[in-house]
């Protein structure tokens, strides 16, 4: 059976941790061919060097424009049109609105919103009428919540961003959506709740479907957008949050 990726050519980026990590698996698995890249170049090897699939291990730095544009040189030297494109990088501060600093409001905005943009922008001569961009949003882009004002206003501006790409770009035939995962098993998860099993088990009580999502499943939910499964979806957020959102 023809897996859903076959021989495809995807762009992923953060691709050596947590969601980007479990997306580029996944894909992996769906018979895809990746360019990854990553800030961490080491650990990026560790997990894809020797790997047939793997067409390019690239280190990036996704808030600096040159190095991103290494990612389109790679596409480009393929000599082939990219199926998908998932820029997979994204944090944020956790601060109050009055120790909010002008360094941490560009670095939030950079690696956000800045590092996604120009993903897309520098590798957009290569995708087809056949292509698909993803976006990592979060549910922190529509609750509003406190001490992360930042980081909530960024994802917002994602959220947004997949939309203006889908209306921009839907007369090319390039699809844009955006996943809004809630609370989710990553590095950036732990280091919220520090070791804290009493706020753990207090997330865990506000999510119905009864557990901390696992980047595999919002894997999942990339591999649908970016593939042929969902080909009249675009302009789309897809929240994927154990209905945090909807208790």
């Amino acid at each position: 059976m023809r897996k859903s990726l076959d021989k495809e050519l995807v762009v992923v980026t953060g691709a050596a941790n947590g969601i980007g990590r479990a997306i580029a698996e996944r894909f992996i698995s769906e018979g895809a061919d990746l360019i990854v890249a990553d800030r961490n170049i080491d650990n990026a090897k560790k997990l894809y060097e020797g790997n047939r699939q793997v067409v390019d291990i690239l280190q990036v730095d996704a808030t600096n424009v040159n190095d991103l544009e290494k990612i389109a040189e790679s596409v480009r030297r393929t000599g082939r049109k990219l199926k998908a494109v998932l820029p997979i990088v994204g944090n944020g501060p956790t601060s109050p609105i009055s120790e909010v600093t002008p360094e941490q409001f560009h670095l939030t905005m950079n690696l956000n919103v800045f590092s996604a943009f120009f993903t897309v922008q520098k590798v957009l001569p290569y995708m087809s009428d056949k292509s698909s961009i993803v976006l990592i949003s979060s549910i922190a882009g529509f609750q509003g919540g406190k001490n992360a004002i930042i980081y909530n206003a960024a994802k917002a501006a994602v959220r947004s961003m997949a939309r203006s790409f889908s209306g921009e770009l839907a007369e090319k035939g390039i699809r844009a959506n955006a996943i809004s995962p809630g609370p989710t098993d990553t590095k950036a998860f732990t280091a919220f709740v520090q070791g804290d099993d009493e706020l753990r088990d207090h997330i865990v009580s506000q999510l119905p479907i009864g557990h901390i999502g696992q980047p595999s499943e919002i894997a999942a939910v990339a591999l649908f957008l970016a593939s042929d499964e969902s080909s009249y979806v675009t302009g789309a957020e897809i929240i994927a949050d154990g209905g945090f959102t909807n208790r």
